[in-house]
């Protein structure tokens, strides 16, 4: 598998090389202003908007490092983050999120020729992750967009095959007279794959060394989960103001309003052919066999008035911006003794500034639920941000507090293997945070002050719990680029502060750097980077993972990290045509066998991974 992935490399990059030899007929693409797109939360700010580049660096970085140790696999966060205001309801932690479009991160797009980006990786273990987006200006206003990711592999060890697909359709569309847009998503996400459990003993994994460690002996042998997420999303624009220069053309908003739609539906599925093996502490239903079936959906509808800059900038009343909002939300939830059906009704405000002429912007904003399983819960939010010098140094300061039930799986779970219903009570957040960023300098620095009260977890038993009481987290970063002639260092800092004792569990340091050679060869027709990455957590107790809830549960027997993961990676470009080559866990066996970031779950030994992007524009 070594010899043929080299030798397609080679295959795929020699004619590439050939091709540049054209010199100076084919320059570097970086970016291309004829496509453009932004996120829905990015569509009513112009200067959100981001053009498609072409950069290298980092492209051999295609997947987070935090899965259970294949591709397709869930994800354990390693960050504490303060969460936002915009979910009310949410039935359980999804780790599978990374993988998952959704409507908050889909990307829109306005291009003025056709746009068509391939992103196709092969790897050991036959690893086959292929990426495609193909967008399209019907006419000038109107654009679709179709995209699609696949991620299949057999994973090192025995059972971790991967078989996932998400797929997304959307459209966005401006009227000529700019009274009426819409943007528009249609969304299925399916992450298939086969639970082993983890392997039986981590020491043994740890001390084999003359034995195939993909041969571990693993906890189950018949279990498989399916994740299915479906939903159709629709937000609309009427927009209320004069006439641009009293042409007949388009208008400019003073005020709009806005409805957004959204159903979605989820179903999760676990099954294993042998439930009495020995695995689970509790068989409550079927000794032969686990069948859980967990289905829930929602319909959501908002209506937001909002009033918004109209350019005539004559004073304090065109600077204050208002917005009111009221959203509804019906929700559905059914399992084996479960049948749940409740309405949340959620009223909210916002304040802000619609311009400014020192280059400084505020926000505050609150939602508060009135009824339903939410009822009482409640969000606050207030934002800060100034332009230093120019628009590359920005200062940010915010400050939140919020209040919510319990997700619906702390409170009331029913499947073969784990049962419960409790009343917990509300879960909080108060954080403070800092943010500073200078372009020029590639320089990022942030902090945080996080304090959750009454936070909701699952003990060593996978079992659902609630700590009574405050537990505050501190959290850091930095990032700093440097460059010397064609050399560079980039790095990443994380620190975070929690106590050892607190059923939040998270490294104390997440470290990110590279270190390699850039230049443009070939008579600046291509360019490469070639060099060495590295990534390591320090030693914690890392959450352990259970198959048949999908969620992470505490463990305090043995702390895991402390272990550099070091990549080696080759990556070029010519034009639009990008490429590269990777050596993953270069360093697999030789500072020892303790790269284990999941209890359970060893992370890959040393893969062989080629990666391949083409992007057309007409």
């Amino acid at each position: 598998m070594r010899g043929s992935i080299i030798q397609l490399f080679i295959l795929l990059l020699f004619p590439l090389l050939s091709f540049s030899e054209n010199g100076d007929s084919l320059l570097l693409f970086k970016k291309n202003t004829t496509t453009k797109f932004f996120t829905v939360n990015q569509f009513e700010f112009t200067d959100s908007v981001s053009e498609v580049n072409n950069s290298i660096t980092d492209f051999q970085n295609y997947l987070e490092r935090n899965h259970l140790g294949n591709s397709g696999l869930p994800f354990n966060s390693l960050f504490s983050s303060p969460s936002s205001g915009s979910e009310i309801f949410n039935y359980s932690k999804n780790n599978y999120q990374n993988y998952f479009f959704s409507p908050e991160k889909l990307k829109y797009y306005n291009t003025r020729t056709p746009f068509t980006d391939l992103f196709y990786i092969i790897g050991s273990k036959k690893e086959q992750d292929f990426k495609m987006t193909f967008s399209y200006n019907v006419k000038k206003n109107w654009n679709v967009t179709a995209d699609f990711f696949r991620i299949r592999s057999v994973g090192f060890y025995f059972r971790q095959n991967t078989d996932d697909n998400f797929i997304a359709l959307s459209s966005n569309y401006k009227s000529t007279t700019n009274r009426y847009c819409i943007l528009g998503s249609l969304i299925y996400n399916s992450a298939k794959n086969f639970e082993n459990g983890g392997i039986t003993s981590d020491s043994l994994f740890e001390n084999q060394k003359n034995t195939d460690k993909g041969l571990s002996e693993v906890n189950l042998a018949s279990a498989k989960r399916s994740n299915e997420n479906r939903s159709f999303f629709i937000k609309q624009y009427f927009n209320f103001g004069r006439k641009e220069n009293d042409s007949a053309s388009s208008i400019i908003p003073s005020s709009r309003i806005i409805l957004s739609s959204l159903y979605e539906d989820n179903y999760l599925k676990y099954q294993d052919e042998n439930p009495s093996s020995g695995f689970y502490a509790n068989v409550y239903n079927d000794s032969l066999q686990t069948y859980d079936m967990t289905i829930y959906s929602k319909i959501e509808n908002e209506l937001v008035w909002k009033r918004v800059d109209n350019r005539q900038h004559k004073g304090l009343h065109d600077m204050l911006g208002v917005g009111f909002s009221l959203k509804d939300q019906l929700v559905k939830i059914k399992q084996k003794e479960i049948d749940s059906l409740f309405n949340n009704v959620v009223a909210g405000a916002q304040f802000f500034n619609t311009y400014s002429n020192n280059k400084f912007s505020w926000l505050i904003s609150g939602n508060y639920c009135l009824s339903g399983y939410n009822k009482d819960d409640y969000f606050g939010n207030a934002v800060l941000k100034k332009g230093l010098l120019d628009s590359g140094n920005v200062f940010a300061f915010s400050v939140s507090t919020k209040q919510h039930a319990p997700d619906f799986i702390y409170n009331n779970y029913s499947s073969n293997n784990f049962k419960w219903n409790n009343n917990f009570q509300k879960v909080g957040e108060n954080s403070i945070q800092l943010f500073f960023s200078s372009r020029k300098y590639s320089f990022y620095t942030g902090f945080n002050f996080i304090t959750y009260s009454n936070p909701l977890y699952f003990d060593n038993y996978a079992i659902s719990k609630q700590y009574v009481g405050v537990i505050p987290v501190i959290a850091a970063f930095l990032k700093k680029n440097f460059s010397f002639h064609n050399w560079h260092l980039n790095n990443k800092i994380n620190y975070q502060y929690v106590q050892d004792s607190c059923v939040i569990r998270l490294p104390q340091f997440v470290l990110e750097h590279s270190f390699y050679y850039e230049n443009q060869v070939l008579k600046n027709a291509a360019r490469i980077q070639v060099g060495v990455s590295m990534f390591y957590t320090s030693s914690y107790f890392a959450n352990a993972y259970m198959p048949a809830t999908a969620q992470f549960y505490l463990q305090g027997e043995k702390k895991y990290g402390n272990y550099p993961f070091i990549d080696f990676f080759l990556n070029a470009q010519v034009k639009n045509i990008r490429i590269f080559f990777k050596v993953d866990h270069l360093n697999s066996g030789v500072m020892g066998d303790t790269y284990i970031q999941t209890p359970g779950n060893p992370m890959n030994g040393r893969a062989f991974k080629i990666g391949f992007s083409w992007r057309f524009f007409d």
